[in-house]
């Protein structure tokens, strides 16, 4: 998994990511954002988890969700838990921007270039 992350022209910062994990950029963007808070929970879990002292963590976003397991992190946009009709394709809602899996190492080493993207940002 690639990803690079940018300030843009107008003050935002974007995550980019590389094909099939894209969801994990805009998660990081729209449910993480510069709340270091909720980053330090995020590593307490991974680190519950890795220790197997926990099966797996939800985290429920306005626009994404997160699943953590002790072996993957998921991101799923919101929009694909929506109850579909019978006679809709049961692809109807899928975008490759809105699920992203990765190995839970991966996922914490997303979180640590992340924290320490939105603190050189701080300094400059």
């Amino acid at each position: 998994m690639d990803y690079e992350f940018r300030r843009d022209p107008f003050g935002g910062y974007r995550a980019r990511f590389s094909m099939g994990h894209e969801a994990i950029g805009q998660w990081l963007i729209d449910e993480v954002g510069k709340d270091e808070e909720k980053l330090d929970a995020l590593f307490a879990v991974i680190d519950q988890l890795s220790c197997r002292s926990l099966a797996e963590y939800k985290l429920l976003g306005g626009d994404y969700s997160l699943l953590l397991t002790q072996e993957e992190a998921e991101v799923k946009a919101n929009v694909l838990n929506i109850e579909q009709d019978e006679d809709l394709d049961d692809l109807a809602y899928y975008d490759d921007e809105q699920l992203a899996m990765c190995g839970l190492e991966d996922f914490a080493q997303v979180l640590g270039s992340w924290r320490a993207f939105i603190r050189n940002e701080d300094m400059g």
